[in-house]
């Protein structure tokens, strides 16, 4: 009874103590806790030129229609017509 309180109170202590480091360490790096995201690295020879990224945003507009259709339609039963 007496080693399941010792490891009880060692586990607590332990899970107390990576908390406590956790917030310590974002709270004092905030740069580091919320580093944003950055642009993919562009391929030798590709420049990203305006029209680059028109394309690209087109492209992924089109995906997002898509996904939605398909999810409207498994919303609503709708049955494929597959050929």
């Amino acid at each position: 009874m007496t080693l399941q309180v010792l490891l009880w109170a060692l586990g607590t202590g332990f899970v107390t103590g990576a908390v406590w480091f956790g917030i310590t360490f974002f709270r004092r790096h905030p740069s580091q806790a919320r580093e944003l995201p950055r642009p993919p690295e562009s391929l030798p020879g590709e420049s990203i030129t305006p029209e680059h990224m028109a394309r690209r945003l087109l492209e992924l507009e089109e995906r997002l229609d898509a996904t939605e259709q398909l999810l409207q339609r498994e919303k609503t039963k709708e049955p494929r017509n597959e050929r």
